[in-house]
């Protein structure tokens, strides 16, 4: 379940779109199109990955929704959700990790009390 959002703080990359880079989140990203790069997003933030959404690169968050692909590394402070159309090539930092039915994970899930966001660097 994802919580209520305001729309006035959602950034959206849509499908079709391709950002390459490092991308810095303060809020709340909606991701269609695909992230080739680091995806930093401040304590307080969500990251929503749609079906057709792709992430190639490591992220850190608050919250990450997997229902599209992502390879890289991951590290979120509140939780990581993988639906079951999500997919995830890579290493988990999380203090919660939900896995639906029919969702693919391969790497390794380190659940800790608290996962701290490192500071950019």
């Amino acid at each position: 379940m994802i919580p209520t959002i305001v729309e006035t703080e959602i950034t959206l990359i849509s499908e079709n779109s391709r950002i390459e880079g490092r991308v810095l989140v303060e809020r709340t990203v909606r991701i269609h199109g695909t992230v080739i790069g680091e995806l930093d997003a401040a304590q307080g933030s969500q990251v929503i990955l749609a079906e057709t959404g792709v992430i190639e690169g490591n992220v850190r968050a608050d919250q990450l929704w997997i229902d599209g692909f992502v390879r890289g590394d991951i590290s979120a402070t509140t939780r990581v959700v993988i639906s079951s159309t999500g997919r995830l090539i890579g290493n988990v930092v999380t203090p919660s990790l939900h896995v639906d039915f029919g969702a693919f994970f391969e790497g390794q899930c380190k659940a800790i009390k608290e996962a701290p966001l490192p500071s950019p660097a």
